[in-house]
């Protein structure tokens, strides 16, 4: 494994630009597979069959969210600064795993339950058990440690390659309408298996020591992700709310529309979450230990990532007939409109990302941050009623921009109240987060 690394020319790079190089291919992986896929499954599917796996994916992340319980910002931090102290690594992990696992098993009981309890659940109820195999995956991949040792090479390699195979198989396995069930089978394997993979190789490389956590520290892990959770999730619930309550009011048609467009949009504003990801751990220990050089990082970042959302924005408004007539073909004209309203959302994304991820949070000022997103996630689901029902799939786009360009708007200004800046230097020293 290492000569193979050495091959790629990952070895010798310094872990930030090793980690941004391994979750740029996993992230294209992500994306670049369901891309792949697409044409593919429009076609075949049909806008009503597309609207249906549309709505069973995006229920289904509402489970995927709970299970991750924003653990990615709360454990990640914990195992980067205890990264060589073997017992209390392995001590973040097992209770971070635990506490997980817990949120999944639950889960699935709440959802059979619902499936139970609501007719167009029931009607879906296939499909989204198939789906959840997607939650207990999330449960089984513990990103947030590989963050947080900085260290991504191997399960992106592993996460890679089982994405990578779920391409052939989409197109062998989807060739008809009836095959839905079978596009939602691929896409829960993915994670499932890869989850699988990464403990047998943590097993082989006797990493981390058993040390399996009482229920009373699983609880505390919960409770102190729970602040954290509560705003990070909210933009993950009104992201899939879009698509649900579209799908609600307006049928899966218009959810067809609208989710062709959002997938695009979502993989477009996701190309850079590998430097987000690799720029999170680094910014956390930089904040603590050498601030200045933490916001050097920070305006250089603002200025390359602003750049580059801002042209991947650009290129989506100007070319959206183009890219509905490559990917989505004749049926899904009226994805055009939904992708213009949404084009400049990657750029708010980005702005939302240095601005809250990477400058509130290592700051310590996560009130501020989970006060900012809980109102914005407010915000969308008011909007969102109103214009999905009058204007149905533009007016659930019309409802993304707004509501990222207001949470954008109100970072900027809960750091300003605080004299921060990332278009100069502080006045005066930060006082040091606690």
């Amino acid at each position: 494994m290492k000569q193979y690394l050495a091959r790629l020319g990952l070895a010798g790079m310094t872990p930030v630009k090793r980690n941004f190089v391994v979750l740029m291919l996993l992230q294209l992986s992500t994306y670049a597979v369901p891309l792949l896929t697409l044409p593919w499954l429009t076609r075949m599917l049909s806008p009503e069959g597309y609207g249906r796996l549309s709505f069973a994916l995006a229920f289904t992340t509402y489970f995927v969210t709970f299970t991750n319980f924003g653990f990615y910002l709360t454990a990640t931090p914990q195992i980067s600064v205890h990264r060589h102290d073997r017992a209390k690594r392995s001590h973040i992990f097992w209770t971070t795993l635990y506490a997980q696992l817990l949120i999944a098993a639950t889960g699935f009981i709440v959802l059979s339950a619902l499936t139970l309890v609501f007719d167009h659940l029931a009607h879906e109820r296939t499909l989204l058990l198939i789906g959840y195999g997607m939650v207990f995956g999330a449960a089984l991949l513990p990103t947030w440690y590989f963050q947080g040792i900085e260290d991504m090479r191997v399960m992106g390699l592993l996460v890679f390659a089982g994405r990578a195979l779920s391409c052939p198989a989409m197109f062998l396995l989807v060739r008809h309408p009836s095959d839905l069930y079978w596009a939602m089978g691929v896409n829960s394997a993915v994670p499932a298996a890869s989850g699988i993979a990464l403990f047998v190789y943590l097993y082989r490389r006797r990493e981390l020591d058993f040390l399996p956590p009482s229920l009373a520290e699983v609880f505390s892990a919960l409770k102190d992700g729970a602040r954290v959770f509560m705003a990070t999730a909210i933009t993950e619930f009104y992201a899939s709310s879009n698509t649900v309550v579209l799908a609600l009011i307006c049928g899966n048609v218009a959810a067809g529309y609208f989710a062709a467009g959002d997938k695009l949009i979502r993989a477009a504003a996701a190309l850079l979450t590998p430097l987000k990801s690799a720029a999170y751990p680094h910014i956390s220990f930089l904040m603590r230990n050498a601030r200045e050089d933490a916001f050097t990082f920070l305006r250089k970042m603002l200025t390359i990532q602003g750049c580059i959302v801002l042209t991947i924005s650009l290129t989506i408004f100007f070319g959206a007939p183009t890219i509905v007539h490559i990917l989505y073909g004749p049926q899904f004209v009226p994805t055009i409109n939904v992708l213009r309203w949404m084009a400049f959302v990657p750029f708010m994304a980005g702005m939302t990302d240095v601005f809250g991820v990477q400058t509130m949070l290592p700051l310590g000022m996560k009130v501020q941050f989970s006060r900012v997103l809980i109102a914005s996630g407010l915000f969308n689901f008011s909007l969102l009623a109103l214009l999905t029902t009058w204007f149905g799939a533009d007016g659930a786009a019309a409802t993304v921009l707004a509501t990222e360009t207001a949470i954008v708007l109100a970072m900027v200004y809960t750091l300003s109240q605080q004299d921060i800046s990332l278009f100069r230097r502080p006045r005066a020293p930060l006082e040091q987060p606690h």
